[in-house]
């Protein structure tokens, strides 16, 4: 038996539910899209898109595709064009991004490919990273078009609890997880030219070695659909192409991992262009028509493990994770930001420091992976609501309505 309680915005939760059994909770649903239009952003109730401009960029042909297991070959490439010496000595760097909305270990499609990618190099690890991107997401003054913040500061707050809970979840695991705030395409392309410079031989950050040594830089992340996201990995791309040196190389690969549903199995002609503007019969249609994939497994300790760089010191790109490189500490394996970090005003911050005795919040209520799989284990399990879920699910007011997981 399986319950599809949408998957498309953050956790797919295997743990602590009976084998067979799958539910969605999500820590962020948060889209920078100012004023996305309904074809680039619209979301069934089902948890997939119902309909996508397929043009934001050179590799839309993608858009849809889960690049974990048969698809990894569809991975979206980008290297220097300058650097075609791809010698054995070449060292390894898997960097994988999270992004807003997948901020969880459990079934994480792109964290699986970046496992995939690192046993190729015995040794070389996974380098996890997330930026709080105060140019286009966070921020009192980082707003849309219309004037509105694109992220509140209680949203913000989420985030936060959400990145400390995955940081920590890592570390149980042999891992970490770099936090930085700024835009993304610098956090990386400084994290990469720094490993870059190390494998080089220098230590003044400068790619160009005298021993000819490079790093071989591969990002992955989760694939997103809507036009700041796109245009957010864009200059990322574009940045780290070229920050590369003479003997370096860089490639970025994006997998899906939005759906409950593989959006390349719909039964509809055109695909997701062809879904129905009406929820009955989407739904009549795929149950009967498509299967639900399993869910992965959190990756093993072992195979989370750190590059050795990352975690020595007396390397550039240790000394840099370690904040004690010029950065202002604003980026490394230990800094987590805070709302004025991020740029919000004293009036926001407060605005969050306590919670609306009216709210319908669970008690406790938080961001991360670990309290969403204890409040589904409770909403499921321990409470047995499910049961009840068609007669209270439009109820406004009372933490047992819905998961309340959003």
């Amino acid at each position: 038996m399986i319950i599809p309680i949408r998957r498309n915005l953050l956790f797919l939760l295997t743990t602590a539910l009976p084998r067979g059994f799958t539910a969605l909770v999500t820590t962020s649903s948060i889209s920078t899209s100012a004023a996305p239009s309904r074809r680039a952003a619209s979301v069934t109730t089902a948890g997939f898109p119902a309909g996508i401009e397929r043009n934001l960029s050179h590799h839309s042909r993608h858009r849809y595709r889960r690049h974990y297991l048969s698809s990894w070959n569809t991975a979206l490439h980008m290297s220097n064009p300058n650097n075609n010496n791809h010698n054995n000595d070449m060292k390894q760097l898997t960097i994988h991004w999270f992004r807003q909305t997948d901020l969880r270990l459990h079934d994480n499609p792109a964290l699986h490919r970046a496992v995939q990618r690192s046993k190729s190099s015995p040794g070389s690890g996974i380098l996890p990273v997330f930026v709080f991107d105060t140019t286009r997401i966070y921020g009192s003054d980082t707003t849309s078009s219309l004037g509105c913040k694109k992220c509140g500061p209680r949203r913000a707050q989420f985030v936060i609890e959400a990145v400390n809970d995955l940081r920590a979840n890592l570390e149980k695991r042999g891992s970490g997880l770099v936090v930085g705030v700024g835009r993304p395409e610098d956090v990386l392309t400084t994290i990469a030219s720094a490993a870059a410079a190390a494998a080089a031989g220098t230590n003044d950050g400068n790619a160009n070695g005298a021993n000819g040594g490079g790093v071989d830089v591969r990002v992955i992340c989760q694939e997103e659909v809507c036009s700041e996201e796109l245009a957010t990995e864009k200059a990322v791309r574009s940045s780290l192409s070229r920050s590369m040196g003479k003997g370096s190389t860089f490639k970025m690969e994006t997998v899906w991992g939005s759906t409950l549903y593989d959006p390349d199995t719909l039964p509809f002609d055109s695909g997701v262009f062809g879904i129905p503007d009406t929820f009955t019969p989407f739904r009549n249609k795929v149950e009967k028509s498509c299967e639900i994939g399993t869910p992965l497994d959190v990756p093993a300790d072992g195979e989370l493990a750190l590059p050795k760089d990352a975690v020595d010191e007396s390397s550039l790109l240790g000394k840099f994770l370690a904040g004690n490189n010029g950065n202002d500490g604003r980026c490394s394996l230990s800094y987590l930001p805070t709302l004025a970090d991020l740029g919000y005003t004293r009036e926001d911050i407060d605005s969050v420091a306590t919670v609306d005795p009216r709210s319908a919040m669970p008690e406790n209520y938080k961001g991360g992976e670990t309290f969403a799989l204890a409040r589904v284990k409770d909403y499921i399990w321990d409470k047995d609501l499910l049961k009840v879920y068609f007669d209270t699910r439009n109820g406004m007011i009372g933490s047992d309505y819905s998961t309340k997981v959003r």
